[in-house]
């Protein structure tokens, strides 16, 4: 019963879609010679790019067709990574055999700056003209330059750039992009001192308004962010353990998809950078004893947010299996396995493939999988698993855009070709279009991201850095980062949020070892079994 690997792909599918038109949008808009040497910014460009930006459809696509790996070119070097993820961004890097050298030594092929040295990249940020920004540029390479230098500093040998009789608009053109695109950046004193800086020079000149203006919607994402880190602190520090009474498997899977929006939307793209190498260990149920620090040349990580979404769907598997286990007997199993099972259907239904998946590798992990009596006592769930492996198998109409539906009148669900059911089945198919949302799973997002991070980190044998590795790793992160916040799903109410994040904070969840000995003691192991796991 490995339905959650089915789940897992149709994410892997998803991302790479949206990873592929990420890369063909960033090509489109420099295909024209944008940062060619020598070249400028033409009309036609600055019309594509406007085009591109009033884009308000930019959401995770899908096809049918497998997923393409994570090629590499062969003059490129790579990290320590050996395992390449299933799903990646098309165009692999330029061979730098064909690419042209540019001014202050920057390394170019079909416009595009493929590696250089970093004092160079940085002169890249401010063009001559605040109307020739590259913002794919600006914001692959804030991204990953912080592996090299500190954001503090960049943005210190940028102010000094400027001397002190000319204007500051070109900086705060790119500080505009810089605070709305990162802007956890400006938690820390050190950038901010700066900023304090830009300021004063723009006082009383045309810039001031545009300044403070930026500067208070920096203020309001920084105020989001630290009211959402109040709701978790208060959530952790209550004391108050009731049960959560589940009502109804839509009901439970709809609150789900609410609470992994609130905890996706919060992701800063530079925790990406900024993670522990062994992140992933407890999502992947193994130790995380050694501590390794960020990598590259960064200041300690100041946020949390995706060191707690993974947490989330860490303990969202557990809890899963510990209130399948934790039932008196086999007909309350039965029931609860059940209502997980829709849980999972209904998730996968609306696109929410993070918590789908969690649940169903709960159901498919050995303690659940090996109770044969729950199983048997099981009255329609071997129809929505079935439904749901033959919607991963490639039920092309389940790949439809919420906005394309929406447009058309109807509702998402009347547009997909499911599978006979029989009436057992307590999933309504019906999904209404506001509650399509596609949420990859995480925990592949971030695979992906330290992979590629790892092309970022090293350098080529004349001492440049890996541009064209710094533009993969901003397809990934940009378009999980960019949908997430475009996703129109409502979010939580508090109390919704508090009760159900606090019940799995503070229930008490058996780990992976005591999940399988509370297994054995609602059916006893088989001979087999007690052979396996040397059970006297």
């Amino acid at each position: 019963m490995a339905m959650y690997y089915y789940a897992s792909k149709l994410s892997a599918v998803a991302c790479g879609a949206r990873c592929k038109q990420s890369v063909s949008q960033r090509n489109r808009r420099r295909g024209s010679g944008r940062r060619s040497v020598g070249g400028s910014c033409s009309e036609d460009d600055e019309k594509d790019d406007d085009n591109d930006d009033n884009d308000t459809t930019d959401h995770f696509t899908t096809t049918k067709s497998s997923s393409s790996q994570l090629d590499s070119d062969p003059k490129t070097i790579h990290g320590t990574s050996t395992q390449p993820p299933e799903v990646a961004c098309e165009n692999p890097p330029p061979s730098l055999a064909n690419a042209a050298l540019g001014p202050g030594g920057v390394m170019y092929s079909n416009g595009n700056a493929v590696s250089g040295p970093l004092d160079s990249l940085i002169d890249l940020l401010m063009p001559a003209k605040c109307d020739e920004f590259d913002k794919d540029y600006v914001f692959s390479f804030l991204l990953s330059s912080r592996l090299f230098v500190r954001p503090h500093e960049l943005l210190g040998r940028l102010l000094s750039s400027v001397p002190d009789h000319e204007p500051l608009d070109r900086l705060v053109g790119l500080l505009g992009m810089w605070t709305k695109t990162f802007p956890y950046d400006f938690r820390d004193e050190k950038i901010m001192c700066h900023v304090k800086h830009i300021v004063a020079r723009c006082a009383n000149t045309e810039l001031g308004d545009r300044v403070s203006d930026l500067l208070c919607a920096l203020l309001n994402r920084l105020t989001d962010l630290e009211h959402h880190e109040e709701e978790l602190r208060a959530c952790q520090s209550n004391t108050d353990d009731t049960d959560m009474k589940w009502t109804s498997a839509s009901q439970l899977a709809q609150l789900l998809c609410r609470i992994e929006r609130k905890l996706a939307k919060h992701v800063g793209p530079e925790e990406f950078l900024q993670c522990n190498r062994n992140v992933l260990n407890k999502q992947d149920g193994t130790s995380n004893s050694t501590q390794n620090g960020t990598p590259g040349n960064q200041d300690p990580k100041k946020t949390c947010n995706l060191e707690t979404y993974l947490d989330w769907s860490a303990r969202l598997r557990l809890l899963a299996a510990n209130e399948i286990l934790q039932c008196d007997g086999i007909t309350e199993r039965s029931r609860i396995v059940e209502m997980w099972s829709g849980v999972a259907q209904y998730c996968l239904l609306v696109g929410n493939y993070n918590s789908a998946t969690a649940i169903l590798e709960s159901l498919d992990a050995t303690p659940v999988a090996r109770l044969t009596g729950t199983w048997s006592k099981l009255s329609s769930t071997s129809q929505q698993l079935d439904c749901m492996q033959k919607h991963a198998e490639g039920c092309g109409d389940l790949w439809h855009k919420q906005t394309e539906s929406s447009a058309e009148g109807g509702t998402f669900g009347n547009k997909i070709k499911h599978p006979k059911q029989k009436s057992s089945t307590h999933i309504s198919t019906k999904v209404k279009s506001s509650d399509w949302v596609v949420i990859p799973v995480f925990a592949d997002i971030v695979r992906l991201a330290l992979i590629a991070r790892e092309d970022c980190l090293t350098k080529f044998p004349n001492g440049h850095l890996n541009v064209a590795a710094f533009d993969r790793l901003a397809a990934v992160v940009g378009a999980f980062t960019r949908h997430m916040s475009e996703v129109s799903a409502p979010l939580p109410a508090v109390g919704e949020f508090e009760s159900l994040w606090r019940h799995m904070q503070r229930c008490n969840l058996l780990n992976e070892s005591d999940l399988l000995l509370a297994s054995f003691d609602c059916e006893p192991p088989t001979a087999s079994e007690k052979l396996n796991y040397n059970i006297v």
